[in-house]
């Protein structure tokens, strides 16, 4: 089984600027929830672990997770804390910049034991996404640390920063904390921009692949237009091209990108055998290719439409039949 361990928020989405009132369209959103989809759709078996609020729209993202299979710990849900909120604005390339409203909202409120007992019901846990929100406020980052640190059989742990800048007071603090969710993961997909951010001046190439290297870690590195690279920890390199599509906006391309590739390698075993301790296998190189053809093919398709909208694993294919 994969495991999302993060956020569940509403996105309020503005068109149109200049104008006193501003209209807002409102999605289900956040890296956490948006990867589970994704890795769901794909037809993958999947837990969200994240507390929800009993608010309106908490009730949203309960229908949101049944609507797609994603499975859930009741025992999460029906907080009396708020649901978190983000509101953003899209650039002329449908790129978004967010605001969040964050603070004593039901996700960053769960605790290390609410969170190890969750991960308890689910013998079968092979691989663990972490990331985002959830990972970079408190108290909720310190708490999936340390729950991952203590949990056994220890899972795999699939990285994505998705670094959100407008939320992190203290660059130091975080960078140390990225670094210890890093020596955690075996795998860490990032952007060029969250590479950036927590490596300043570095060239992201070069970086992306000591990281590899020095660490012995898969690194993916997402470069919008230009692409996406995987770089190995045995030195060697996959590239996949974009694939393009009409573009409604970017909303959850990069939570799309890590849901399918989570989906690809856990569906063909390489998190380990069921009944099995989970295990990262080698991944041949022929297989990376194709992991990012499947996760490039999934990021163009949500892109087509408004907001995070993953395709579902008969979408995926038809348009993998066109390549």
């Amino acid at each position: 089984m994969i495991a999302v361990i993060g956020e569940a928020l509403i996105d309020f989405i503005g068109h149109g600027t200049g104008n006193r009132t501003v209209p807002f369209e409102s999605h289900i959103g956040g890296c956490g929830i948006n990867t589970a989809v994704a890795a769901a759709k794909a037809e993958s078996a999947v837990g969200f672990f994240c507390k929800i609020s009993s608010d309106l729209f908490g009730k949203r993202h309960l229908e949101h997770l049944v609507g797609n299979k994603v499975m859930y710990d009741p025992m999460l849900c029906n907080a009396p804390e708020p649901s978190l909120l983000a509101f953003a604005s899209l650039d002329a390339a449908g790129k978004a910049s967010y605001a969040f409203y964050w603070k004593n909202s039901a996700p960053v409120s769960m605790s290390v034991e609410e969170l190890l007992q969750t991960m308890k019901e689910h013998t079968d846990l092979k691989v663990v996404h972490i990331g985002s929100l959830a990972l970079t406020l408190d108290p909720i980052g310190e708490v999936i640390l340390e729950a991952l640190e203590r949990y056994e059989p220890k899972p795999i742990v699939f990285l994505d920063p998705n670094v959100r800048p407008s939320v992190i007071d203290d660059w130091d603090r975080y960078r140390i904390h990225i670094e210890k969710a890093v020596d955690l993961a075996p795998i860490v997909k990032l952007s060029d921009e969250d590479l950036e951010s927590i490596y300043p001046d570095a060239d992201v190439h070069a970086k992306a692949a000591e990281l590899a290297r020095t660490k012995k870690k898969h690194i993916i590195l997402t470069l919008g237009r230009e692409g996406a690279v995987w770089y190995g920890p045995d030195g060697k390199e996959a590239f996949h091209p974009i694939i393009d599509l009409p573009l409604a906006d970017t909303v959850g391309a990069g939570d799309t990108f890590s849901g399918t590739i989570l989906s690809f390698l856990h569906d063909r075993g390489y998190f380990g055998r069921d009944g099995e301790k989970p295990q990262l296998l080698e991944i041949p190189i022929e297989v990376r290719e194709e992991a990012l053809k499947w996760a490039s093919a999934a990021s163009a398709i949500n892109c087509s439409r408004p907001g995070c909208d993953p395709p579902s694993r008969k979408e995926l294919v038809a348009l993998l039949e066109t390549l």
